[in-house]
């Protein structure tokens, strides 16, 4: 009796299993499905300038309603989705939503609170967009355009904003820890109590931006290997107190660490 109930058990397992593993398995080949008809979508906006605006207004609301959905794991008896990567279908559609042709759409993109973590943007034309809230956590913006954008209280740690362009952008209470924001423009963007702890901002431009109760210097929580806040050749402000550690050459109007040495370049 004791054999046949553990094997009743390990087939009623084996069956949950399986089972289980068909449900991801067709989940995926619908979500391989639906990139496939995002990128069909792209090419009919690509061709047809009287569609292009009704394709982005559909993406758009795809990656409102499906980006804080769920993503199955690959091991079978598992329903958790990862806490941070947005969906391979919703990657997808921001992607092509950054590559679109803002010649014939210039109504401003609006994705407030949706879910765009290690979305690939690279690029990508976001002027005027409203990311408001919006989790862009590792996300890929080098050379993307974000100029006027509101990106109030999004997070964008670990980011990659290489040579992106922010000017008149607002970033108040924005979290970019650890981002990497070398030779970003941030001209008359505000930037007000924005969290800025090991971030990369070497030649960046912040002339004329705002950084009232910024937090420059932070040290939030982050892993051994990570250093300290890299301000070299920052482009500062004329107004704004120049953080410790750091000293403004005043003929360039960049800073500089205040005690160079060789190699040096961190505020630790």
């Amino acid at each position: 009796m004791v054999f046949t109930s553990r094997n009743f058990v390990l087939s009623r397992r084996t069956f949950e299993l399986t089972e289980q593993g068909q449900v991801t398995d067709r989940y995926t080949k619908a979500i391989d499905v639906r990139i496939g008809g995002i990128y069909a979508l792209e090419r009919i906006a690509r061709d047809s300038e009287r569609d292009h605006p009704t394709v982005v207004e559909v993406l758009i609301a795809f990656i409102r309603e499906h980006s804080h959905e769920p993503w199955p794991t690959s091991e079978p008896g598992t329903n958790q989705a990862s806490p941070q990567a947005a969906r391979a279908d919703v990657r997808a559609a921001i992607a092509v939503v950054g590559r679109r042709d803002a010649r014939r759409d210039i109504r401003p993109i609006e994705l407030t609170r949706a879910n765009l973590a290690g979305a690939d943007l690279i690029g990508a034309d976001l002027t005027r967009a409203n990311l408001s809230d919006a989790n862009l956590t590792g996300a890929n913006l080098t050379d993307a355009n974000l100029a006027g954008a509101s990106l109030f209280a999004a997070r964008l740690d670990g980011a990659n904003l290489t040579r992106a362009h922010l000017g008149r952008a607002n970033l108040t209470l924005v979290s970019l820890n650890y981002a990497n924001l070398s030779a970003a423009n941030f001209q008359g963007a505000n930037l007000s109590a924005a969290r800025l702890g090991g971030a990369n901002l070497g030649g960046a431009d912040l002339g004329g931006a705002d950084l009232a109760a910024a937090d420059i210097l932070g040290r939030p929580p982050r892993p051994r290997w990570m250093g300290g806040t890299n301000l070299t050749d920052t482009l500062w402000p004329e107004d704004a107190p120049v953080p410790e550690g750091w000293k403004l050459d005043t003929s360039s109007g960049r800073l500089t660490p205040a005690e160079s040495s060789p190699g040096s370049g961190e505020a630790n």
